[in-house]
Formats: C-alpha cells, sequence, structure tokens
C-alpha cells in the first residue's frame, strides 16, 4: 500500500507544475452587460457579442481592448474625420510648398513690386490695342448709321443691316474684353499684395528664427 500511495504522491507532484502552467496562461473574456453587469468567461460569452470587450489574463490585468463593432454612422463619421485630417494635411504640405517657392523666388518686397508693374504693364498694352479697335469700330459705326439716313423711308439694304449688326457685336466683344482686363489688373494687384504681406511674414519669422539661434552655435541639424 505504502510503494503504491507513494507513486501516487510522486505523479500528484509532478502534474501540480504543469496545470499552474496552464491556469496562468488562461485568458478570460469581460465585457459589460445590457444591465450594466461585468460578464466573464474563457471564451466569448454570446452577451459580448457585438460589445465592446476585453482579454484578462489569470493575475486580472487587462492583456488587450477589442473596440465594438462601428455602426454605419460612426464608420461613416470617422471617414469623414478621416478625409477632413487628409486634406488639412494637403492643404499644409500645399501652404508650405507655396511659401517656399515664395522665399525661393523674390530677394526683397521691392522684387515683388517690380513683377507685379510688369504685369499689370502687359495687361495695360492689351487694354490699349482693344481701346483703339473700340474707337475704329465706332468711328464705322457712325459711318453706317450716317448711311443709314438715306433709308429713313425704307429699310436699308439687307447688306448695310448685315454690316451694322456685325459691327455692333465687334463693339461688345470689345468692351467686354476691356472690362475684362481692367478686373484682371485688379486681382493682379491683389495676388501681389497678398504675397508681398506672406513674404514680410515669412521673412520676418526667419529673421526672428535666426535671432533665437546663440551666437557661435552650428543650427544645422547633426
Amino acid at each position: 500500500m505504502i510503494p503504491r500511495l507513494g507513486s501516487a504522491l510522486l505523479l500528484l507532484t509532478a502534474a501540480l507544475p504543469s496545470s499552474q502552467a496552464a491556469a496562468q496562461g488562461r485568458t478570460t473574456y469581460c465585457c459589460t452587460g445590457d444591465n450594466g453587469r461585468q460578464i466573464c468567461s474563457d471564451v466569448l460569452p454570446e452577451q459580448c457579442y457585438g460589445k465592446a470587450y476585453r482579454e484578462v489574463n489569470s493575475r486580472g490585468m487587462t492583456i488587450k481592448k477589442i473596440e465594438a463593432p462601428l455602426t454605419p454612422e460612426q464608420r461613416a463619421m470617422r471617414e469623414a474625420e478621416a478625409k477632413q485630417a487628409r486634406d488639412e494635411e494637403l492643404r499644409r504640405k500645399e501652404e508650405d510648398r507655396r511659401n517656399r517657392a515664395l522665399l525661393a523666388t523674390y530677394s526683397s518686397e521691392q522684387d515683388i513690386d517690380y513683377v507685379r508693374d510688369r504685369a499689370v504693364a502687359d495687361v495695360e498694352k492689351s487694354i490699349k490695342a482693344s481701346q483703339e479697335k473700340l474707337a475704329e469700330l465706332n468711328k464705322r459705326k457712325e459711318q453706317f448709321d450716317n448711311e443709314a439716313e438715306f433709308y429713313k423711308k425704307k429699310s436699308p439694304p439687307p447688306q448695310l443691316q448685315a454690316q451694322m449688326r456685325d459691327n455692333d457685336t465687334d463693339i461688345k466683344a470689345q468692351q467686354t474684353a476691356i472690362d475684362a482686363r481692367n478686373k484682371d489688373i485688379e486681382a493682379l494687384k491683389k495676388r501681389y499684395e497678398d504675397e508681398k504681406l506672406r513674404y514680410r511674414e515669412l521673412t520676418k519669422a526667419r529673421a526672428a528664427g535666426r535671432s533665437a539661434t546663440p551666437p557661435g552655435a552650428d543650427a544645422r541639424p547633426r
């Protein structure tokens, strides 16, 4: 009897470490039920389906958290937030690119004024050419009107009527072009004024960054 008992105790003792190891590796799944109480099991409880839950080890420590599946509304909101973040990042990169290009293009505010004046002068030349063309068309209109005076009691010949219509159409086209180019000048002035203000801010910020560097310090990255 005694030898058999000793063998049984030996087998039990040998089995204890493995059972303890199994207990240490056990994972428990817990979630909050509809009634607000915690539900836990060594397999995911049915009440936890579609809910957020956590995995707990044998020492009661949470080792992993799993979020609940998103509703269609939540998914749409997250996608909208992600898109907004991407758009904002693209906007920031584009602004950074424009700022770097601005600093690389001009060495002073006077450079911006010079480029603006040249651009405006080119448009003004175009306006002058249209004004000269418009003056010619108005002169022709006066000639056609004088010619039409001979036909007060009857309609002018079809050819004269066609010439008058075509001339009136050209007059409107030239006037429209002049008005559009005048708006272009205003847009150019505003654009270069905005660039000058941004250039001023960027150069001030760059100068402030340099003055913040201690004398003799090497600001280059190592």
